[in-house]
């Protein structure tokens, strides 16, 4: 079926290095896929319906669900830990399952995935300069100084090695990462946004960062910080509101923008941090369709929002409305993939961050059980009440038990139970609570294996159509600590 594929769109291929890496790609995602798919039930269940759709016999895998039936919860997450820390040889159910989700998710292979430094080396071989990192100590969280640390100097790095001659930021809403390619490395940026009051605070906010520049930025030389004496063209950073899609012209908005380049030569380096749902499909198609577009740096996140050919399909499970979906298709991009689908509740989970609940040893908080519990009430006594969850955000951390959580739900949903239900009701209802707290638990964890193998699925998918469309310089790369920023990989293109 890959060969016959292949045959039919020889022609999209450039060379023979750009079709033997697709092939390779394909393998790896038919892999996957193969794997995956019998999971996504699982992954696409949802943890409010845990009793009442009896999720812990009808998704578990048999054999491991007897493994953690007899197993106490502690024990079982400290193999859990360990295991997913790569510390763990005792080979048992719980362990083979991590292994397995673990070998089904993309690692680097030099063929298509890379480090930051092989990235570097990279560039270096594209004929650009490698510069030095800038800190921006102010107006941005630590997580967010630390993501413009990292990507600020390889984007301006990479302008240089493309032959770029503006940056475009794709959904930059507050502007963070081209303020240090204007004022640390001096390249003409543009931030567009569809919120046009966005725009409007960060416009003014970048205009404060440029008077305190050289106190805040510091350049980072050989391990240390220097002061930054250049001076800075405060014209470089400008903005647009507008809603991108496919069909958008970033050169038009630009020589709008820039009239005093209206004249030039434009060739954009298309950026973003992070790109949410359907702009990170969109901003490769644009990639693609346009010859202005030299390269792209894109990291991309909330997969939720990405828009599946099945979105329409589906009912959401506290509103029973039709889910609202964006235009275009955001998953797959592939024509390998196409007639594939994920899931919505599946592309949630792939944004959640297996590395730092294993780095922390973070258990779910006790109001997923409780929230579980309420479900079971609810659909004994009103089983055609509609739902709003969003009113219950929050509730649960202010509750010392589940009592106190029924009685404050109880109250905001209206739901006139709490008082006329027997005093016994409660506690007939809570015998088992241990029991149920270390089934949700385990549960949480194993379903968590599957983030990473889902998202390696969206990510690769998008790799694999920037190969069909035949471009060569195509690599998804680790740019930061998963830890820290658990949308951790970039997609690396050059024309």
């Amino acid at each position: 079926m890959v060969l016959t594929y292949l045959f039919k769109n020889l022609t999209i291929f450039k060379s023979k290095a750009n079709m033997e890496n697709a092939f390779k790609l394909r393998q790896q995602l038919d892999s996957i896929i193969t794997y995956v798919s019998p999971l996504l039930p699982l992954a696409n269940c949802h943890m409010v319906e845990f009793f009442t759709h009896n999720h812990w016999e009808n998704l578990l895998p048999s054999d491991l669900r007897q493994y953690l039936d007899n197993q106490e919860l502690n024990d079982a997450t400290d193999q859990f830990w360990k295991c997913a820390k790569g510390k763990q040889d005792d080979k048992n159910e719980l362990t083979k399952w991590v292994l397995s989700c673990q070998c089904h998710c993309v690692s680097l292979n030099n063929d298509y995935c890379i480090s930051r430094t092989q990235l570097q080396e990279k560039i270096k071989s594209w004929g650009g300069d490698i510069k030095p990192e800038v800190r921006i100590k102010e107006f941005m969280t630590s997580k967010k100084s630390y993501e413009v640390q990292t990507m600020s100097n390889l984007v301006a790095s990479l302008f240089s090695a493309s032959g770029s001659t503006h940056c475009v930021e794709a959904g930059g809403g507050k502007g963070h990462l081209p303020v240090a390619l204007t004022l640390a490395y001096h390249l003409p940026s543009l931030t567009v946004d569809c919120d046009h009051r966005t725009i409007t605070n960060a416009e003014s906010r970048v205009k404060i960062i440029q008077k305190q520049w050289h106190a805040i930025a510091k350049k980072i030389k050989d391990g240390s910080e220097e002061s930054i004496s250049e001076s800075i063209n405060s014209d470089l950073h400008r903005f647009a509101s507008a809603f991108i899609t496919e069909d958008t012209d970033l050169a038009a908005i630009l020589r709008e923008k820039f009239p005093e380049h209206s004249d030039a030569d434009i060739r954009l380096l298309l950026t973003g941090l992070h790109t949410c749902g359907n702009l990170g499909p969109s901003s490769l198609r644009i990639l693609s369709s346009r010859a202005h577009v030299s390269a792209a740096l894109t990291v991309p996140c909330c997969y939720h929002l990405l828009h599946e050919d099945t979105d329409h399909q589906l009912v959401d499970v506290f509103q029973r409305d039709r889910i609202p979906v964006a235009s275009g298709r955001g998953f797959p991009m592939a024509e390998h993939l196409r007639g594939y689908n994920l899931g919505r509740n599946a592309r949630m989970l792939a944004a959640q961050s297996i590395d730092r609940v294993v780095h922390y040893q973070q258990l779910p908080d006790k109001s997923l059980l409780y929230r579980a519990m309420l479900q079971v009430i609810i659909k004994t006594h009103l089983p055609d009440l509609p739902l709003s969850e969003g009113k219950l955000k929050g509730v649960g951390a202010k509750c010392k038990d589940f009592k106190e959580y029924f009685k404050t739900a109880d109250g905001l949903l209206k739901l006139g139970l709490y008082d006329n239900l027997p005093d016994t009701y409660l506690m007939d209802l809570g015998k088992n609570m241990n029991c149920q707290w270390k089934k949700i638990v385990l549960f949480y964890l194993v379903r968590l294996c599957l983030a990473q193998v889902i998202e390696n699925v969206i990510l690769l998918d998008r790799l694999l159509y920037l190969y069909e469309n035949g471009f060569e310089k195509v690599y998804l790369v680790k740019l930061f600590d998963p830890v820290l920023s658990p949308r951790c990989h970039g997609i690396v293109v050059v024309r």
